[in-house]
């Protein structure tokens, strides 16, 4: 029981934790508890003592990141962002279409940064995505990184019944090529292709290109191919 309490007491503090980073102008207790789905009295005792570690900064009102954060991200390697830059700013070029670098955090989705379509119709990600029963072509990648058991315990939380055996077979196959598609699970009509920026064997990022479904499907396998391509120079880019 006790190692049970300790486990939630854990996910929630790098639930809140990933919230308040993911937030552009800080965060509401209030906020924190609708979308965690807590009650502010459990949340409470946590983002204290994120604030007394210097992980969290508190104004009277609203938390944001603190100095903390900034220590433990020193020692990781240097941003992503301008390394893939270009590469993304190719494929709007080439296809028009909305180019997406992402990460998953624990188990919420943050996009590092976007470059949007020109087009009228076009898909505009949000900042900041929470686990749901729908996960997103990026989401499928990191799944597929997560051994058996882990994936077991992601879809049995996650995922309605009548979709789990679809979703681990998606997994199977992001797994063996690298890549994973969102065929309108995400939002109706939304559909994208992504790719894994792998470094060594760890997951650093991935790239992913979005749009309208009657759009995208068309190019499953031209968008797959250059998504593949772009991630892939990216990556040796990093490890140089």
């Amino acid at each position: 029981m006790a190692d049970s309490e300790g486990h939630r007491a854990v996910s929630r503090a790098l639930h809140a934790l990933e919230l308040a980073a993911a937030s552009k102008d800080g965060i509401t207790l209030g906020e924190l508890a609708h979308q965690m789905g807590a009650a502010k009295s459990s949340l409470h005792p946590l983002l204290k003592a994120l604030v007394f570690r210097g992980y969290l900064t508190y104004d009277g009102s609203r938390y944001r990141t603190g100095p903390s954060i900034g220590a433990l991200a020193a020692v990781d390697s240097p941003s992503i962002v301008p390394i893939a830059q270009p590469f993304m700013d190719d494929l709007v070029r080439q296809f028009d279409e909305t180019v997406m670098l992402g990460r998953v955090v624990g188990e919420t989705l943050i996009y590092l940064h976007n470059v949007e379509s020109n087009q009228v119709v076009r898909y505009s990600p949000p900042r900041v995505r929470p686990p749901s029963d729908h996960p997103s072509s990026i989401e499928k990648l990191y799944l597929a990184q997560r051994d058996d058991e882990q994936i077991d315990l992601y879809i049995g939380e996650h995922i309605h019944p009548s979709k789990q055996e679809g979703l681990r077979a998606e997994i199977i196959e992001a797994r063996a090529t690298g890549v994973a598609f969102n065929h309108g699970d995400t939002f109706p009509d939304l559909s994208a292709v992504a790719s894994g920026i792998v470094v060594g064997k760890s997951l650093a990022a991935c790239l992913a290109i979005g749009g309208p479904s009657r759009r995208i499907e068309s190019r499953l396998d031209e968008l797959a191919s250059a998504t593949t391509y772009a991630a892939n120079s990216i990556a040796k880019l990093l490890l140089r």
